[in-house]
């Protein structure tokens, strides 16, 4: 896996990226061992990959 970019390669590895993503942020919100200091930068890198994967399908 990419260290660089994990969500992007974890998003473009599944069947549905755009499932994945809706899940993957929802576990990250709801997550109540997580501080919301740290929620809202794994938020951003979700966030970031999903608009790369986006990217990837437009072309």
């Amino acid at each position: 896996m990419n260290e660089e970019k994990p969500y992007v390669e974890l998003l473009l590895s599944s069947a549905n990226p755009h499932t994945s993503f809706l899940s993957l942020s929802q576990t990250i919100l709801e997550a109540d061992a997580i501080q919301e200091n740290e929620k809202k930068h794994l938020l951003h890198k979700v966030v970031d990959a999903y608009e790369e994967i986006c990217q990837y399908s437009c072309r």
